[in-house]
């Protein structure tokens, strides 16, 4: 029988995080290169569509993008990456892959009958929830930085004008933003017992938070619309052009955060598991 002491190792070895960040690294990986290359791609091309967005500026052409922060800005550097890198790319694309990767992270377990090996570690399923957020963690934290380097060298590069204290700043406040994402992906992996449900279902729910703030920015009569997604509370454009954070949005998605994971906690707990 084990003892208190024997058991509390057992549980700070986090056995099934670090298995966790084994089967994801190739994910990680990958998703490292693609980012990190977009957003060389990105800022590497300014220069080149730098004209363009001035004449788009200038003729009104950029109200079609009125859904994204900061749009009017586009003609600026700051602005250019702010529009396709960060609102598109970087919030919706990067969302999308996480949620579902942290979507099929359970159900994939439960899919493939290996829920019994999962479960067979000497922790609780309230820790097997835990374990997995912070396996998941590791991925979001080198694709954010390594992309963040990425922007910085390619700025300095094209002799471009960047603060990079809030580029920093930027790359910070898109972690609460993420961890969110994997935290409500976990808790939707604990509703399905097949893997792909499970993710489809997280990446519409990814798609339709950022429909819905998208309408609360361009529609003043529906901007209470957005306060229900993720989106409305991760500004980067704010942070990237003047340095700012929103201190309630940060706190309001760590809640969020915290909320599903004990979700996802109680109901795995609940959950009636066949083998």
């Amino acid at each position: 029988m084990q003892t208190v002491s024997q058991r509390i190792l057992d549980i700070l070895r986090f056995r099934i995080a670090i298995q966790t960040i084994k089967d994801y690294w190739k994910s990680t990986l990958i998703l490292t290169l693609l980012f990190s290359g977009m957003a060389a791609l990105y800022a590497g091309m300014f220069p080149a569509f730098e004209e363009m967005m001035v004449e788009m500026g200038e003729s009104g052409a950029l109200d079609s993008f009125a859904f994204i922060p900061g749009y009017e800005d586009m003609a600026s550097y700051v602005g250019f990456l702010n529009m396709e890198m960060y609102q598109i790319f970087w919030v919706l694309i990067l969302g999308i892959i996480i949620g579902f990767l942290a979507a099929s992270s359970i159900a994939k377990e439960i899919e493939s009958k290996t829920i019994d090996i999962l479960m067979s570690n000497p922790v609780s399923r309230k820790q097997i929830i835990i374990e997995k957020f912070f396996g998941l963690l590791p991925m979001v934290l080198i694709i954010n930085f390594v992309a963040m380097l990425t922007v910085m060298m390619m700025t300095i590069a094209i002799g471009e004008d960047l603060n990079f204290w809030h580029l920093t700043l930027t790359h910070l406040i898109s972690l609460p933003y993420f961890f969110s994402i994997i935290a409500i992906g976990l808790f939707i992996s604990t509703l399905f017992d097949e893997k792909m449900k499970a993710s489809v279902v997280m990446m519409a729910i990814v798609v339709a938070m950022f429909i819905f703030d998208s309408i609360a920015e361009m529609i003043p009569d529906y901007e209470t619309l957005g306060l229900i997604s993720l989106k409305h509370y991760f500004k980067p454009y704010n942070a990237l052009k003047l340095g700012q954070i929103d201190a309630t949005g940060n706190i309001i998605l760590i809640l969020v955060t915290i909320i599903a994971l004990i979700a996802a906690m109680f109901y795995f707990d609940w959950k009636d598991i066949t083998f």
